[in-house]
């Protein structure tokens, strides 16, 4: 046997075994579910917790039901299970009076489905509710967008594709001529907005594969208006704007859909960390700087580790 034919088999064993570390490797790397690339923003966020239960940023006392269970489920992203958010989970359990609308009961559900409660009484009740309030065609009677946003990923958490993919085609039909979103579709008094065009890209997303060619390409279409139009909006090539002035939240948001879209946001990443504050390490806001604003803190922990929504739903705890 010759040396050349010896050597040239050698080379083929070697390159597939080559080829498989180098795979699993990229994995890995590429990977940060689970883990706290920013722990100092985190930290804030949780301390933001009246007693470890909820947070209540404009009055002292009284919970804001929404931007709590957000907080909850993007901190499940970053390695905050449910051992470690066990006050909060509970007073979610204890106080869902309080969740008192279709997007609340959604968002309710999502968080439970992150944190692995979703077995939990008062979320099948919520689950149950969810449901029972799609309308006709997906519509969702009196809702704005972000709610139309949190009951598709909670249908999603719940396996209910067929009727998710229902309010996503719903969703689809509610932008904007150039594909942003607005809180109601054709407000006059508003124009499109960062986040939820974002929010609204990360649902209809999400949904993809849960209908028939048909409505596959029409929720494609929708998506792909809403990334061109955070594309073309988007200010000095880093972050996004809103009534004349930095939106930290609508970028948090931005980031997250942009990543689910693979696209490079590694400028607007840089951006978002460039405002986490050297003193307490929230994320500043215009009104706050430099200290951290606890409401986009929470709205950046996913960001921040270039993560999405779309990445604790592929993550639920069952």
């Amino acid at each position: 046997m010759s040396t050349t034919n010896t050597g040239m088999r050698r080379f083929a064993l070697i390159v597939p075994v080559f080829t498989a570390l180098t795979l699993l490797l990229a994995s890995c790397s590429g990977s940060s579910y689970g883990s706290d690339p920013i722990p100092k923003t985190s930290k804030y966020v949780l301390d933001k917790f009246n007693g470890g239960e909820f947070l209540d940023m404009f009055t002292a006392g009284k919970p804001e039901s929404g931007i709590t269970l957000e907080a909850m489920a993007q901190l499940s992203a970053l390695g905050y299970d449910k051992n470690k958010q066990a006050k909060a989970i509970e007073w979610a359990k204890s106080n869902t009076e309080l969740f008192d609308s279709i997007g609340l009961k959604a968002t309710y559900v999502f968080t439970a489905h992150s944190l692995g409660f979703a077995d939990d009484a008062t979320v099948r009740k919520a689950a149950t509710e969810v449901v029972a309030g799609v309308g006709d065609s997906g519509v969702l009677p009196g809702s704005n967008n972000f709610v139309y946003s949190w009951v598709i990923f909670a249908l999603l958490a719940e396996d209910k594709k067929e009727l998710a993919n229902q309010v996503a085609l719903k969703l689809s039909t509610l932008s904007e001529t150039d594909g942003g979103y607005k809180f109601v579709q054709g407000d006059p008094k508003s124009s499109p907005a960062a986040d939820v065009t974002s929010f609204a890209l990360m649902a209809m997303k999400a949904s993809l594969g849960t209908g028939d060619s048909t409505a596959e390409a029409t929720k494609e279409f929708a998506v792909s208006k809403a990334k061109t139009w955070l594309i073309s909006n988007e200010t000095d090539g880093t972050h996004w704007s809103a009534y004349g002035d930095t939106d930290v939240s609508g970028s948090a948001y931005a980031i997250m859909a942009l990543i689910a879209m693979d696209v490079d946001v590694t400028a607007a990443h840089d951006w978002l960390k460039s405002r986490v504050s050297p003193t307490d390490g929230g994320v500043s806001a215009p009104w706050t700087e430099p200290a951290g604003d606890p409401f986009s803190s929470a709205q950046s922990l996913l960001p921040l580790a270039k993560l999405s929504f779309i990445d604790v739903l592929k993550h639920k705890v069952n």
